[in-house]
Parts: structure tokens; sequence; C-alpha cells
């Protein structure tokens, strides 16, 4: 799926293998395990030998069907022959969205119609420079690059590495933050010989579909949501296409006999229905069938080269409009272009002297900047983090080495990316009209983000709702402000779900927008409450000066008592009393009403103290968004304060989570132990693994029912906790391994 190349014939474009130049064979399938484990639902009798034990960190095994052999190795794969499998299962269910007005968003001009798929690596661009860093669940000493903005995001797909199976953290964040999360079907095989070796479409005497069946099944054991599917490069007969469509019906029926609660198949224009011609990079006649209404392809990522008027000095060169006849043909045909219609964006190859900004230059003609103008259709985006990647480190040099330069640095770019030039998503961009020279140019800088184009997302609409502002990585680990480990890790399926609007900061009093003066906000790596982050604010404060920091989009019931804490550490004397919690109601959602505190602030322990906040009851109402404000008084002066947690609950913390059952060792080796308890309770948040000490060492946290934690000594007493949402733990579960 790299960019397009020089056509061979009109509005058509060649392709080469992406994966070459990433240095990635998804051809390479890992066989099935040569021993069995226990079944994965199975309770564990006793530690497995080492031939069925887990390894740490947990990868996924690859599962690709491009040739013969790997379309065995898939159908032959079972998960409960797997010792790794049941350690790659995502138990987060889909969250629901918010059903949200329009007037809450940062900019309510956008259309909340357009959908976002992002196909992207996992674990982006590590800075220990090891890609195999992209198939692990969690781990150690690696510092990938994990984007902090899944609020703009309605489908998370991977490319490359992973084969089928999606990463299980990030099917957990997609799933935690309201978001499909698919795998990836790259170049299946195609038998030339009808009823010879087994091929992608392969049947039983029934008449079923094998690989069809593997693939909803692996879908529904691990946790995820689809496929992509990426048929390029390949010319089948009209028979297969035929079968090609009768597989992706029979898919979307066994998902349903299976009661997934989503099941999403999206095809790459680059096959049409007779399985002949490829890249339409429009909706026609030739691959409109794939999404006709019924059961076939859920939805259509158009090919690159759809843009109009771009010269061709760019590999962008017809002068037809492809979008609107798009668009038109898929209403025709009864289908909503926002839910069926992704038009693509190479993100990864831009600015590279060849290929424009996508943002800057095209992205406007199915959604408009700013939202000036009538929104059309949906965007499909090609890997960003490799280009987020790429731009920092030649802007870095020799220090792109070091990744305590690097990280700041990926994640400044990563929020220029999505909040746009300015940083703050409440700042409409500023329009540009670059040449095609220019907008290609690999040191052309960026003016628009996505949330120029499409607004923010939000997943909270009841509480108990808490974060703690983990970003899913960090260089130690800390519990109730307590150092417990000093490590750096990284687990994208622990991220919270973070600020809708990162960082909309607007004056206290006056409510203006980027006004003059105000406080800054980011994530502080190292402190943290619980995790390996908080938010920080900092800057100048005094005299009139106020900055709010808009931080969650919501839609929570306001008639009941509601209570709000926030937990706060002072970096500058006196400047957690300086704050306040702010909430927006739907009758005037641009306003702010500032609370103060209900009583003194409450001792947390090392340093942190808890604020509570309790609002008054408004029936009918709904807060539509969260705040928090920093007010001045006396002179001018630094300010910096941290917030460790922000919780909005029910009237009162209520009760912690059961204590969890059945935690035992399920496997181990010199290296790794396998942990594993019964089940995922409803209600709880995650799990968490430590040591029994009186300074414990955090060794894990899931959202799930197993965890693979690095080899411990002999004897080691280890504790398993589950937290509620309400971020309240439960009596711990010991075991001595």
């Amino acid at each position: 799926m790299d960019a397009p190349q020089p056509p061979r014939h009109p509005f058509t474009v060649s392709r080469r293998s992406f994966l070459a130049a990433a240095g990635v064979s998804l051809a390479a399938t890992a066989a099935p395990m040569s021993r069995a484990a226990a079944a994965a639902d199975a309770p564990s009798a006793g530690p497995a030998d080492a031939a069925s034990a887990p390894v740490f960190p947990p990868a996924l095994t690859v599962l690709q069907p491009k040739t013969t052999a790997t379309v065995q190795q898939l159908l032959d794969y079972d998960p409960a022959a797997d010792p790794f499998a049941r350690y790659l299962r995502s138990r987060v269910p889909l969250a629901h969205r918010a059903d949200t007005d329009r007037a809450t968003q940062a900019d309510p001009a956008l259309d909340p119609r357009t959908r976002v798929i992002n196909l992207d690596f996992f674990y982006g661009e590590s800075v220990a420079g090891s890609p195999s860093v992209r198939t692990t669940r969690y781990g150690f000493d690696q510092h990938p690059f994990i984007s902090r903005f899944q609020q703009y995001t309605d489908i998370r797909c991977g490319w490359s590495s992973t084969g089928n199976l999606p990463n299980p953290g990030y099917v957990d964040a997609a799933h935690r933050n309201g978001a499909l999360a698919v795998g990836t079907v790259f170049q299946p095989y195609f038998s030339a010989t009808s009823g010879g070796d087994p091929d992608f479409l392969a049947q039983d005497a029934d008449g079923s579909y094998r690989v069809g069946d593997k693939l909803v099944d692996l879908a529904a054991y691990f946790g995820f949501d689809g496929y992509f599917l990426n048929i390029e490069g390949m010319t089948i007969t009209d028979g297969q296409a035929a079968d090609l469509a009768a597989m992706l019906d029979a898919m979307h029926a066994r998902a349903r006999a299976k009661n997934l609660p989503a099941f999403h198949l999206q095809i790459y224009d680059a096959l049409w229905t007779d399985g002949t011609g490829e890249y339409e990079n429009r909706v026609d006649e030739h691959n409109i069938g794939w999404i006709k209404p019924g059961h076939l392809a859920d939805s259509i990522f158009v090919n690159y080269a759809w843009p109009k008027n771009i010269p061709a000095t760019s590999s962008y060169h017809h002068d037809a409009d492809y979008v609107t006849p798009s668009v038109a043909l898929a209403r025709e045909h009864g289908l909503d272009p926002f839910e069926t219609v992704y038009f693509g964006l190479d993100i990864q190859e831009e600015n590279d002297g060849r290929h424009l900004n996508a943002l800057d230059s095209f992205a406007g003609e199915v959604v408009p900047l700013n939202g000036d103008g009538e929104a059309v259709a949906s965007l499909a985006l090609f890997v960003p983090s490799s280009r987020i990647a790429q731009r920092t480190r030649a802007q870095l040099g020799g220090e792109a080495t070091d990744p305590a330069v690097l990280r700041p640095a990926l994640d400044a770019a990563d929020r220029r990316f999505w909040s746009g030039a300015a940083g703050n998503p409440a700042v409409p961009a500023v329009p540009v009209d670059p040449t095609p020279v220019e907008a290609a140019a690999v040191d052309y800088v960026p003016a628009y983000g996505m949330a120029d184009f499409v607004p923010e997302r939000s997943v909270i609409g009841d509480v108990p709702f808490t974060t703690r502002f983990n970003t899913g990585q960090g260089d130690g680990f800390r519990l109730a402000g307590a150092a417990a480990g000093t490590r750096s890790w990284y687990h994208i399926g622990i991220q919270d779900v973070l600020p809708s609007w990162q960082w909309w900061t607007r004056d206290a009093r006056s409510g203006e927008t980027g006004a003059a003066g105000l406080l800054a906000a980011d994530y502080e790596a190292g402190a943290a409450w619980d995790g390996g982050s908080c938010l920080r604010i900092e800057g100048t404060l005094g005299g009139s000066r106020a900055t709010e920091v808009r931080l969650y989009r919501t839609a929570v019931d306001a008639g009941r008592p509601l209570q709000l804490s926030l937990l706060v550490q002072d970096v500058t004397r006196g400047a957690g009393a300086r704050l306040r919690c702010g909430l927006s109601y739907g009758d005037a959602p641009g306003r702010t009403e500032w609370l103060s505190p209900a009583g003194a602030a409450v001792d947390a322990g090392n340093g942190w103290r808890r604020v509570t906040f309790r609002p008054r009851p408004r029936p009918g109402a709904l807060v539509t968004a969260l705040s928090v404000g920093a007010f001045g008084t006396g002179a001018a002066a630094d300010y910096a304060v941290r917030i460790g947690e922000l919780r909005m609950l029910d009237g009162a913390l209520g009760r912690p989570p059961a204590r969890p059952s059945g935690f035992r060792v399920d496997a181990s080796t010199a290296e790794a132990v396998g942990l594993v308890w019964d089940g995922a309770a409803s209600g709880v948040w995650y799990y968490d693994v430590r040591t029994v000490a009186a300074k414990p060492r955090w060794l894990g946290r899931i959202s799930g029912d197993a965890v693979v934690v690095e080899a411990l000594p002999s004897s080691t007493r280890l504790a398993l906790v589950a937290v509620g949402f309400n971020g309240a733990e439960s009596a711990p579960a010991i075991l001595t391994v």
C-alpha cells in the first residue's frame, strides 16, 4: 500500500511491496506450537513444563495466508494449543461512544459523521530500533512511540509484521475509547487450480469457507472486530471473485452466529469485483459491488490517487473530480458514504519530494477544513506514525538515538498531527495554499492537523470515571505516589482514557481561547500517582490571570449527586490551593461553572492531596465538559502543579471489587512466569500484580485474566488486586511462586 507510482494505464497505479522497504516479512509465519498447553479457558492443574510455557514479553503468532503452506498453517492454528494465546486475548469490551451534541465539540462546525480508519504500526518507531516490539503486547526497555490520540479514530488497524491478529494492547486501547480494532489480511494466496491445494477460498464438503471461518473464530477468541482486506498485486478469476464475495457474506453470518458485538470488513481498492482490474482511485461500477447493501465488505479504502487538479510532477496527476461521483454512486445504491467510503491519505510517504502533504493539499476535498463546507465521506490514514517519526528524527539529527530527547519530540509532533499546528484543537487552522513543489518538499512544515477536519469523540457518558493520565509507557512505575519500579516500560493496553482536548486552554474568566499569558498543560513522565505519568500545568500565574484547561468532553446526567475529586501535588508552593474543577452543561456548553472545594484537602500520602468537589444536582441537564482551572492572586510568579488523578463518581466512592479468585501459576520457565485467575469480572477496570512487601514492586497490569511477568526469585510472594472504575482496590489474592 505504498503511494501511487506513474500509471501503467489511465488512472491506475502500480504497486511495490511496502513490506520489503520496512524490512519486515509477513510471509514468515510461526508454525503451531509442537506441544499443547491446557485449553485456554480451563483451570491449570499446575505449572507446565518449559516447552509449553509462555515467554516474556508475550508476542503474537504471525499468521498470514500468502502461500499454500501458510494457508494450511492458518487453518491448523488452534489457540488452545498455543501456550501464548491466552495471554494475547483482549478482554476490554467495546465502549459506547457518548451521544454528544455538536455544540459541545471544540469546533462545532466540524461534521461528526466523518469517520477515520488509521492503518498504522503497532508500537511504531521503537527508540531501541527493534521492529519486533510491534508484535509484543507489553514489555520493558524499548521506548516505542505510543500515540496519545485515540479520540479521533473510529477503526484501528495494524500494518506490517502482525499478520491477521491485531496487537491486543491496541485492541484494549481502541475498545476503551469506543473504536473498532481490526486485523489485516495481506495478499492472500489464490490457487490457479480450483479445488487444488488449500488456498484463501478453500471450502469444506458442506460449502463453508474454511479460511473465512477461521478468521471469524480468531476474532471471537482474541476479542477484535474484523479485518482489513488488502488483496492487491494479483489477478483472480471471475469465479474466484464471486467466491470471495460469498465468503465475506459467510463471515458476517458466522460472526452473527457467534454473537460478536461488532464485525467490520474493509476492502482495499485494489481489485475489481470481476477479479481483473485494480486501483480505481474512486468508487465506480468496477468496485461498488464489494460494498453493495447486504453482507459483503462493510466499507472500502479508496486508493490514494483520487485528488483532482494535482499536476503531473507528483504521483497524483488527474484533473477529474473522483469524490463527487463516488459519493453519488454510493448514495444511489442506498449506502451511507460516511460509513462505507474512506478516501485514502498516504501519510507515510508524504513530503518525500514527490508526494504532497495530504492534509494541507487535498483532504479538504472530502472533509472541508474547519468545517467550512459540507463533508461528504470518510478518511483513511496510512501509517502516520512513520512520517511523524521520520520528520522528528531528521530534525533531531544525532540526538535522535537518545530516548530522553526523541520521545518528547515524538510526542510533540504527534500532538501537532492530531491537534493541529496550534496544539489546541479549539484554534481553527489558518488556511494555506502551498504550491505542489512546496507541499512535497522534505522540509515542508504541515499547517493542518486531524482536529481541523474531524471532531473528537467521547466515551464518558456515565460514572464512575477515573483517569490517572497514564499514557501507556513510562521510565518507572508508581503506586499511590510511591516508586514501584524503575525500568522503562510500555503497554498501550493500560493507557487511560486520555483528555479529549490536548490541549484546549483558554482564559478561565473571559472564556477566550488562545488568550495571551495562559498556563501550559502536558503530561509529565516519572511523576505519577499511579502509572508512569501525570498531568502538569505550569507557567506564570498571578493577579487577574486565570487559565482553564478543558479536558474531557462528556454526556453525563447532571441530575444525580455527583462527586468530583483531584489528586494534586504542589510543585510551586500553594499551587494546588489555586485549582478549581469546572463543569459545562448542555444548555450553555461554552460556559464553565467553577466549583469550590467541599472541605479541606485530604492527605493521600507521598506529597499528594485529594481535593473534592460536589456540584449541585441539575435534573434534566447533562454535564458536557470537565475542566480544571488555576486562578491567580497577588503578584505574578512561577506556577506549577501536578494532577495525578481526576475522578467522577455517582455521589460516593462505592464498594471496591471483590477479591480475585483462582490466582495461580499457569506455566513457568527460567525466564518467565504465566499467571492466571478466574475471569475478568464486570466492574473491574484492571488487575495489578505486585510483590508482597513493605514497598511493593509492580510486575504487570492487564484488563483481563492472564499476564506474563519476568522470572522471579524462588518463594516470591505475589499479590493480585482488582481495581474498579472508581479507582478503588480489592483485597489482594496472595500467591507464593
